[in-house]
């Protein structure tokens, strides 16, 4: 199975204004709906917030024979876009 991801979309406050003026809103948090494809759903059930980005791009690359520095490169740029879009929250080494 793949993974269905259910993100909440941000709206502008000019827009929200107007349509709440207009009826067409209520205030209440739109979602969006994303499937991720094979390897976005193997990097998804990789994250415990314990491993490092490092050993869940090896876990990826071994899996599916993928270049080991591609594979990190790729899951880091994943990982910034989940993040960007509210589904994970990203936090450097500890101090």
């Amino acid at each position: 199975g793949l993974v269905r991801l259910s993100l909440p979309v941000a709206v502008r406050p000019a827009l929200a204004g107007l349509a709440r003026r207009l009826g067409l809103w209520d205030g209440r948090v739109l979602r969006k709906t994303v499937e991720l494809d094979v390897l976005g759903s193997a990097v998804w059930r990789a994250i415990d917030g314990v491993r490092p980005v490092s050993a869940i791009a090896a876990g990826l690359a071994a899996a599916y024979r993928l270049d080991p520095r591609e594979a990190e490169l790729a899951v880091a740029q994943f990982l910034r876009l989940l993040g960007r879009r509210g589904a994970i929250a990203v936090a450097g080494p500890p101090a």
